[in-house]
This record gives structure tokens, sequence and C-alpha cells, in this order.
């Protein structure tokens, strides 16, 4: 595939994690580096404990690595993600970052489509009328559609996984986080979920960073990295990037 010319939007180096005390303790992620770029779906994939939700955490704000920095593009200004103070983390999560957990995260209170207003009208400001319009279309494409009163408790484990995805989606943001998106979810809607993700990479310019077992995402990510045992590889890249300049986020 020909090269394009992309400024990574996130450069992690040097990642190191350990958990556990004394002789028990175990190196989690071992000198981890990477970059993200925009338009880019890239797999995370990997045994299990091998440190895969770890990374994603550490790269999206969550969790501070040992040692190491995840410097990304805030408007144009290359940030240190854990140089911000908590307040400043949180902001530019709000404003850059969307997340779909293996938990789903959904408020109980809430159903379908406010669940996704929220996030429009708390995080983007939109007013209700707009809200409820890119609520309601992020639904209709999840196959949602007849769902989009229901609160969690009446909709099946894969019908909450999609909301939680849909949630993430419908703000735009410069950054997608995915934990197992697809996990409780059947071929026809787990095919849906990974050609919005796509979508939201190619069309949108996103970045999306997907942590799965699941060998559906394959044919469908740009670049497949495989962790284990704390050593990142890159395990298949289909696309040849052109080397950021000395002014951009990588610097």
């Amino acid at each position: 595939m020909s090269p394009y010319s992309a400024t990574p939007v996130l450069r992690a180096s040097g990642l190191h994690v350990s958990f556990g005390d004394g002789a028990a303790r175990r190196a989690v992620l071992r000198d981890v580096s990477l970059d993200l770029f925009p338009g880019q779906l890239a797999l995370l994939m990997g045994p299990s404990g091998s440190g895969k939700s770890t990374l994603l955490a550490v790269l999206s704000g969550l969790l501070a690595p040992d040692a190491g920095r995840v410097l990304v593009d805030d408007d144009g200004t290359a940030v240190d993600v854990w140089g911000l103070s908590d307040g400043g983390r949180e902001k530019f999560r709000l404003r850059h970052t969307g997340f779909i957990f293996q938990g789903y995260n959904l408020f109980p209170a809430l159903n379908a489509v406010q669940q996704l207003e929220i996030i429009l009208k708390w995080g983007h400001r939109l007013g209700n009328g707009e809200a409820r319009e890119r609520a309601d279309d992020m639904l209709n494409r999840l196959g949602l559609a007849a769902q989009k009163y229901k609160k969690p408790a009446q909709l099946s484990g894969g019908e909450k996984q999609r909301v939680a995805i849909g949630r993430a989606l419908v703000k735009d943001p410069t950054f997608i986080y995915a934990d197992e998106p697809t996990s409780a979810l059947d071929w026809e809607n787990g095919q849906k979920v990974i050609d919005l993700l796509r979508a939201a990479a190619h069309a949108r310019q996103s970045s999306i960073f997907v942590v799965s077992h699941d060998e559906r995402m394959r044919p469908y990510a740009d670049v497949i990295y495989h962790l284990d045992d704390g050593i990142l590889t890159v395990e298949r890249n289909t696309v040849s990037l052109v080397p950021a300049g000395p002014s951009e986020v990588s610097r």
C-alpha cells in the first residue's frame, strides 16, 4: 500500500509498569514504545494477563506508568499526559477521548438515547435538539432504534455493549480506546461495530486503539501489535507511514 503523510497524535516511549511488592513484584510493561496516527485502527492482541488492558489504561491517561512518557496532540500542542494535573487529564479525556469498556459503564437511570445525549451536552455543550439528533442517528446505525428508550436493565448484554460503543463514537473523538468491544456480540452485530470503528478511523480521522482476542478484527486493522510478557512487537503493518517531522508531537 502507498505511504501517506501523517503526524502521530500520540507517541508513547519507554513505558514500564510493575505490580506487586518485593519478591512478588512483576513487570507488566517492559520498555513499551509505539505511535498512534490519525485515521489508523491499531489492534493489540496477546494472551490473557500479558498487559494489554494495562497498556490501554496508560495510553489513555487512566493509569500512571512507573516510567516513560505519553505525548499527545492537544489542539496542535504536544502535551505529556502524565505531566498534567489530575484535572488536566480529565479535561483532555472529556474533549478528545472515547472509551469502550467490557463492563459497559452505563448509567442505570438513563435510557439508551440519554446515555449518548448526556455526553454531547456535558462534554460538547450541544443543545437538546442537536444532541438528540446525533444520538438517534448513532443508535440507528447500531441497529438500536427500537431500544432507544430502554434502560440498561431492560437491554441484553449485546445491546448494552452497542450503547456503550455508540456513546464513545457519537462525540467524534480524537482517540477511541476499546477493550474487547465485540466480545459480547454475535457475528452480525460484531460486524456492525467493526465497520463503525473502521469508519471512525478512516472517515473521521480518529485514532482507534483496540484490545481484543476477536480474530474477526484482524482484516480491518491497519496495524496489529502483539504483547506478551510485557514486550510489545509489531505483528503486521499494512500502511507505510511517512516519518513525522521535528515540530510534530513525536518530538
